[in-house]
């Protein structure tokens, strides 16, 4: 545990805690999440058009941890962070090419193999350096072909209305179930040349929304960035977005975009990303 309660580089918000009485998850103001089919009723729009607009999200898994992953503009390619894959001390979570993507999509629970060969990250050592490099993509040995993929989006910038969609929050009353939730950003970072922002949220969060979607808002929505941790002085009690008490995630642009761009262009499974050792290949650290 930090000074203060504050984690200058990653909360995250994986399938585990940092240790005793440290809390999982930080919940901004009064929590707006709300299941797929609250956001519907909330909305009036039928609950079908929210399923199929974000059938994309799933989960990773991989030794036991839990992270939220989506498919990427295509529906063999997967963004999620990179401490999905890599633990505080930057090991690979087990062997890599166990891990799975799950997704549900249609009522049908897919459990995909991963091409290890093809992750590419910004850190094998994501605790140990900047949100910035908390990043991952990755190929899937098959297609999800009932999925629609996310697109990219443009960059956004504080003040932006945004969504943040994660496959779960553990310890969310409605734990089990996708969670989405209408939020803004609310501060930007500048980053060193070729890194992406990071951008603070008022988005809620909670054990497992690490590597979830954020997206920008409506049918045509798109994904910007993914969400990676928190900060907080006080993180078992909810409280409005400040600077001493926000969640956090990091804009798809940079080297991140770049790694995802690269990766879209592959023709099919069958063809990994690049040459690379069987747990994982860095791209920056």
């Amino acid at each position: 545990m930090r000074q203060r309660w504050i984690f200058a580089a990653l909360a995250l918000i994986c399938g585990f805690a940092f240790g005793g009485g440290e809390a999982g998850a930080v919940t901004i103001g009064g929590d707006a999440r709300l299941t797929l089919p609250e956001f519907a009723a909330k909305t009036g729009q039928p609950l079908s058009t929210f399923e199929k607009r974000y059938a994309a999200t799933g989960m990773m898994i991989c030794a036991g941890v839990y992270s939220t992953a989506q498919l990427t503009i295509r529906n063999d390619l997967v963004t999620t962070a990179a401490h999905a894959f890599y633990d505080p001390e930057g090991n690979p979570r087990g062997n890599l090419s166990s891990c799975v993507f799950a997704i549900d999509v249609e009522g049908v629970v897919h459990h995909l193999p991963l091409i290890a060969t093809s992750l590419r990250v910004g850190s094998r050592n994501p605790y140990a350096v900047a949100p910035a490099y908390d990043w991952a993509v990755v190929q899937l040995a098959a297609p999800v072909p009932e999925a629609r993929p996310y697109m990219l989006g443009k960059n956004v910038a504080a003040g932006s209305e945004i969504v943040l969609l994660a496959h779960r929050h553990r310890g969310w009353v409605h734990d089990g179930s996708k969670a989405i939730e209408g939020c803004r950003v609310r501060a930007e970072r500048t980053a060193a040349s070729g890194d992406p922002r990071e951008i603070g949220i008022d988005c809620s969060a909670g054990e497992g929304a690490s590597g979830s979607a954020i997206m920008t808002p409506g049918d045509g929505g798109s994904i910007v960035g993914i969400y990676v941790g928190w900060r907080s002085t006080h993180p078992e009690t909810a409280g409005p977005y400040s600077s001493t008490h926000m969640n956090f995630g990091i804009a798809i642009e940079g080297e991140f975009r770049n790694a995802v761009i690269a990766a879209s262009s592959l023709p099919d499974p069958a063809q990994p990303i690049a040459a690379a050792a069987t747990q994982g290949a860095s791209t920056t650290r």
